[in-house]
């Protein structure tokens, strides 16, 4: 084994000379230095020994000065919980492969990795998820995963993510299959870290890729994936804003879709139409399996023409009862929260017969699954609405200037939205009018199919008896395959170019799903559990790792033998 473990830095330089060869010749290999493995992780591609929290040096065995101030910094109120063993809150519990200590997996000798998932064959090549029944996925995409060091991943407690979904779209990439370990294959290459929670150490992140792989350089950065969970997408802050300048070719995965200057805010066009992807927000709630879109909960009628409860102002006042004149804040501060839509559509139409806009509501649920329309509005840069309201079948009423909604163009978000200009806000309650109710009744049709793409079942749980094929990572994967078909399309012509990917966005595909499949159901609440379509999902043991390889694995022997009802 010994004989197998790569030195870096002999390793950067033959990179360096002979190019993508080198990176799995067994022939090319010399020893790390002896103790890596007792007390660190030995990546044998690299001959990089990761070491735990409270050890650095080449085999981790000196203590680190000040693990106080060192676990403060990755986010733990003590150094007892930075350095606690918990065997499942790792990613994919380290394939029961190694000790998980809260986050960071000290593997076995033999296997590396974040989830201890590689090993090398007996050529010296690199395999995944050795002896479990892997099974590539049957097409594409093929994303090949940088393993970077623990201190800009694992050793960070994702406990204090409020949007932990770099993590969870990692651990899915490789339960679904479409992780490959040769980066001459890849169609994409993924960076596993959010980088909005990474301020000065991003450039780091950036340098470490460009120093230890060749396909960064080889390709100037495309086909990259980098993702950020930020309101403004990659334009929240200068640090962020100038990574989002020096890797131009990179494909950003935001929620954020604002495509130029706001005219009246100073949000900046972030979003590359075509390019990057925007993508849905977690947007969990409590009670979700509460939706009219549940087989088990009985619709009731939507005699509601248009709802909205929320923030509206930007000073977190309620706004004043009195509409007849502007403004209609308490304060001046803050004016263009939301760019002033929520203050519009309140101003204008928080009096009007059937419908209801209010700050707040203590019938959430039921007042959207009894709306035909819901507004869904920015906040201070990407809202949650547009996802969140057509859960629960009320048609979302986008109004922000400019901003692409998730999966737009590739979903056809007109079919099953309403999107209303700024300055049309005054005649909203006309626009809606003039939809009859059998055009209605088509978009809600369509928004139920939609409603699947825009959560990450496959992740979480569902939550309208789905099986997760169509859920929000099946279609970033579906799309990033056309997208690596037909490079030079604009995305809205995936769906006419590839009967494959319109059938798909239609939830319209015939093949059924395994008969014994049945997906586990999301579920915070006590109480509803007779409400939901399958039991709850036994997530919490993993906190905000979730279960191994998602909630789409729950049962199966291992990450590598998930069910893969899409394939």
């Amino acid at each position: 084994m010994k004989g197998q473990i790569l030195c870096k830095s002999r390793r950067i330089q033959l990179i360096a000379v002979l190019g993508f060869a080198v990176l799995l010749s067994e022939g090319l290999a010399v020893p790390c230095q002896d103790g890596c493995p007792t007390y660190g992780t030995c990546n044998l591609e690299l001959g990089r020994c990761d070491c735990p929290r409270n050890l650095t040096g080449p085999i981790c065995d000196q203590a680190v000065r000040n693990i106080g101030r060192k676990c403060g910094y990755l986010g733990f109120f003590t150094v007892d919980d930075c350095l606690a063993e918990y065997p499942l809150r790792c990613m994919n519990a380290c394939n029961q492969r190694g000790r998980c200590i809260n986050g960071w997996c000290h593997c076995r000798e033999g296997y590396y990795g974040a989830d201890c998932s590689l090993s090398l064959d007996a050529s010296g090549r690199p395999e995944q998820l050795a002896g479990m029944g892997f099974v590539p996925a049957p097409s594409g995409p093929k994303i090949y995963i940088y393993e970077l060091p623990p201190r800009f991943t694992t050793h960070k407690n994702l406990e204090k993510f409020d949007r932990p979904l770099y993590a969870h779209i990692w651990k899915r990439i490789i339960s679904s299959g479409h992780r490959t370990l040769d980066g001459n294959e890849a169609d994409y290459f993924y960076i596993p870290v959010d980088f909005r929670h990474l301020f000065s150490e991003a450039m780091k992140v950036l340098d470490y890729v460009q120093r230890t792989w060749p396909y960064w350089n080889a390709t100037g950065g495309a086909k990259h994936l980098m993702l950020s969970t930020s309101d403004l997408g990659g334009c929240e802050g200068k640090q962020l804003m100038m990574l989002r300048n020096l890797t131009s070719k990179a494909i950003w995965l935001t929620p954020w879709g604002l495509t130029r200057k706001h005219p009246r805010v100073w949000w900046p066009g972030c979003h590359r139409p075509g390019h990057d992807i925007v993508i849905p927000v977690l947007a969990q709630a409590n009670n979700m399996i509460m939706t009219p879109l549940n087989p088990k909960v009985k619709p009731q009628p939507r005699n509601t023409t248009f709802y909205f409860a929320g923030k509206i102002c930007g000073d977190n006042k309620d706004p004043l009862e009195d509409t007849s004149t502007w403004p209609i804040c308490q304060t001046a501060t803050n004016p263009l929260y939301s760019a002033g839509v929520r203050q519009l559509v309140y101003y204008h139409h928080s009096k009007r017969d059937g419908f209801v806009v209010r700050p707040r509501s203590s019938s959430y649920v039921w007042d959207m699954s009894t709306s035909k329309f819901c507004l869904a509005p920015t906040g201070g840069g990407h809202g949650k609405r547009q996802v969140l309201v057509g859960r629960y079948g009320c048609i979302p009423v986008p109004i922000t200037d400019y901003v692409l909604q998730p999966f737009e163009p590739e979903l056809d978000w007109p079919s099953f939205s309403v999107t209303v200009k700024e300055e049309d806000v005054p005649n909203l309650h006309n626009i809606l009018n003039a939809i009859n109710e059998t055009k209605l009744a088509e978009m809600q049709k369509a928004l139920a199919c939609a409603a699947k793409h825009l959560w990450y079942s496959s992740m979480w749980g569902g939550i309208f008896g789905e099986d997760s094929r169509y859920d929000a990572f099946a279609t970033l994967m579906e799309i990033l395959r056309v997208k690596a078909i037909y490079p030079h399309a604009q995305p809205h012509e995936y769906r006419s170019l590839d009967e494959r990917f319109r059938r798909f966005a239609n939830c319209d595909r015939d093949d059924d799903p395994p008969q014994k499949f049945h997906l586990c159901t999301y579920g915070l609440d006590p109480g509803l559990e007779n409400w939901a379509p399958t039991p709850y999902c036994i997530w919490r043991p993993y906190m905000k790792y979730g279960i191994p390889g998602g909630a789409i694995c729950e049962g199966a022997p291992n990450v590598a033998q998930c069910p893969r009802p899409w394939q």
